[in-house]
């Protein structure tokens, strides 16, 4: 990777942090509710189990050939292989969704609270206009978009709402309230960076994708912290897919 690819990342990733330093002192993002469990160790498991379960389904969705119309059915989305992961997120949100309404628990639960949903709107429009901005794609956008970039949009969306949803909202709360702010969100990190190996593990050679590693674990990193600052699933939705979608127009 040259120089400017890293610095691309890195002017994103410092703009970001800048960013939400300063609305951090905001009014609205002080009034931010962080969930409680009355139960957090039992809360965890399910987020544990429910993680192993999905990462089970993704080896198969990428290696079993009998699983092979699936990755073909995310061709009528614009993407190739982002299609693909898009498919896989959404119908791995499937069992974190079932779990809650279940358990019935409150979408809150889940990164989806009404409380914090205008402080992390909020935060999440203004990362995804400096990010915009850090990657000088205002000119290019103001023509308008084509149609398969709209469509490459719809995919980053879905994509990153499910997963943002799963990590951020489902596994990250659960896992900072059993081990703490801090560990709780250097685990669900850790757990984003494992869900980036199925499809790669073992049939690529670790040095052809290992960059991707790092950024994984980056923005696995930023995008927890950007989570509890904003309280809301959409603050790290809308920073990750406008990032990933300017990468492609």
């Amino acid at each position: 990777m040259d120089i400017k690819f890293w610095l691309g990342y890195a002017s994103e990733w410092l703009g970001a942090i800048a960013v939400t330093m300063i609305a951090g002192v905001s009014p609205l993002l002080k009034k931010v509710r962080q969930i409680e469990y009355r139960f957090p160790q039992r809360e965890a498991t399910f987020a544990l189990s429910l993680f192993a379960l999905i990462y089970l389904i993704a080896f198969q969705y990428f290696s079993n050939p009998a699983l092979a119309f699936a990755r073909k059915a995310a061709a009528v989305f614009a993407g190739g292989d982002l299609a693909e992961k898009m498919l896989l997120a959404v119908v791995c949100l499937v069992p974190f969704l079932l779990a809650l309404l279940l358990r019935g628990q409150p979408f809150k639960s889940i990164g989806w609270g009404r409380e914090n949903l205008k402080a992390g709107a909020t935060l999440g429009i203004l990362l995804a206009l400096v990010t915009l901005f850090l990657r000088g794609k205002f000119t290019a956008l103001l023509g308008g978009i084509s149609g398969e970039q709209g469509s490459l949009l719809l995919v980053w969306l879905l994509y990153a709402a499910a997963e943002e949803t799963i990590f951020r909202g489902y596994i990250q709360s659960r896992l900072v309230s059993l081990l703490g702010t801090t560990w709780g969100w250097l685990a669900t990190a850790g757990l984003f960076v494992l869900w980036q190996l199925p499809g790669r593990l073992w049939v690529s050679p670790f040095a052809d994708y290992w960059h991707l590693v790092a950024i994984a674990a980056i923005q696995g990193l930023l995008l927890g912290w950007v989570m509890r600052k904003g309280g809301h699933v959409l603050a790290p939705l809308l920073f990750r897919a406008t990032a990933g979608w300017l990468l492609l127009v």
